[in-house]
């Protein structure tokens, strides 16, 4: 059993300190809970469409409003973390995540209810990321920062996958309610592990900064001349991934007529390999590139824009072996970016308003993250798959190569 964690470390002694791996199992434990029970929601909507007699259209509103709640709520619980702390705001927000669920397996007796369920698991989920990534910046010093992000946000696809695994067949041999009571019990196993063994330091207790509102914290990390770029291609990333995600099976299935089968396993090959790529590939950008993240992240998101191309432009009838192997290189790069862009956002935050940092960032990522798939469809359907590709990777070429050049311009200053 974990011991109570001391107060924190100091930076220069931070990466000896064996606790600091405690709090990174501990927030890894958090981030995989809360995926599962918020990626579950995707999982359950044909049972939901089954069980209510809707449209999948309809059903899928589920996902819709929890998405749409938690982008209107993520600032407010970013600030709320800075100023009492990611132990007691996320801790709260993993128990009202358990009862949003419990109340959707006891009382949704309608679509209804069900959809106002999924509103309050949204609007509290939305702090369990800012208050997870502000933990790291606490605890670990900048050497250890990118290793630590990315087990964290690996856990993102892992939780993922075992709600894939185990939400199913509860459903199927028990209903949709015992699914959805599974995940009420991992949510407030995640807010037990939380509340009972993270320990804010003593930094915190002694600060009395308070955060920054919306509009002078925009104009203060405004000053880092590295935080548009990496914004601007964070949202163009943002776009690319769930974009990508959300119609790459049917891409696979019937633009390369691959079939139904097949594209789905290629699907989980390319997500799976998303897991080791968000863990090497910040150990990397650290351990080769230390202080020149931001250009780990243009060229980690430079080579999956090439991926994709390679695959828009793939003929039909395509060997599965070169299908398979250019999505491998894009579900390591084209999901392992995000612990580069995340950490990056974090380091230019004001001490004070780290998580309002994240929480500002990642709304305006949510938003592209719900419109494109339904913009990326659009295209597709009116001009074809290639005017569609064109203006999705467009954007994260653009934006990529100027975050390479700069970041070269430093590193040639750094070294003269």
């Amino acid at each position: 059993m974990l011991r109570r964690l001391p107060a924190e470390p100091s930076p220069s002694a931070a990466g000896a300190d064996p606790n600091i791996w405690a709090i990174l199992a501990i927030a890894v434990g958090t981030q995989t809970a809360g995926s599962f029970v918020s990626q579950g929601v995707y999982i359950l909507v044909p049972f939901w469409r089954e069980a209510f007699g809707i449209s999948l259209a309809s059903a899928s509103l589920a996902v819709t409003v929890m998405n749409g709640v938690q982008i209107a709520t993520m600032f407010t619980l970013g600030r709320a973390i800075d100023l009492y702390g990611e132990r007691r705001i996320v801790g709260l927000a993993m128990i009202g995540m358990a009862i949003a669920m419990a109340c959707a397996a006891t009382i949704a007796n309608s679509f209804v209810a069900l959809l106002i369920c999924m509103a309050c698991l949204g609007g509290t989920y939305a702090a369990v990321q800012p208050g997870g990534t502000r933990a790291i910046m606490r605890w670990f010093p900048p050497s250890h920062r990118g290793i630590a992000t990315g087990f964290r946000q690996a856990a993102v696809p892992f939780g993922t996958m075992i709600a894939a695994a185990l939400l199913p067949l509860l459903a199927i041999h028990y209903g949709w309610q015992a699914a959805t009571w599974l995940g009420a019990a991992i949510s407030m196993l995640g807010a037990i592990l939380f509340f009972g063994l993270y320990r804010e330091g003593s930094e915190f207790t002694s600060s009395k900064s308070a955060p920054l509102r919306l509009l002078s914290l925009a104009r203060i990390v405004g000053q880092d001349p590295q935080f548009w770029p990496v914004l601007r291609l964070g949202i163009a990333m943002s776009a690319f991934q769930f974009t990508f995600t959300a119609h790459m099976i049917g891409f696979i299935a019937d633009g390369l007529k691959l079939g139904l089968i097949a594209a789905s396993s290629l699907f989980a090959a390319t997500q799976l390999a998303g897991i080791p790529g968000r863990i090497l590939l910040p150990w990397l950008s650290d351990r080769f590139w230390p202080g020149l993240r931001a250009r780990s992240f243009g060229a980690v998101s430079l080579i999956a824009a090439a991926s994709a191309v390679l695959l828009a432009v793939l003929p039909v009838g395509s060997s599965t072996i070169t299908i398979a192997a250019i999505l491998l290189v894009l579900g390591f790069f084209g999901i392992g970016w995000f612990p580069l862009y995340l950490l990056q956002i974090a380091e230019s935050a004001p001490k004070s308003s780290i998580a309002s940092t994240i929480a500002f960032a990642s709304t305006i990522c949510l938003a592209v993250m719900a419109a494109g798939p339904y913009l990326f469809g659009l295209l597709a359907d009116y001009f074809g798959y290639g005017v569609a590709w064109a203006v999705l990777l467009l954007p994260v070429i653009i934006t990529s190569l100027p975050l390479i050049a700069g970041s070269r311009s430093a590193l040639s200053s750094h070294q003269s």
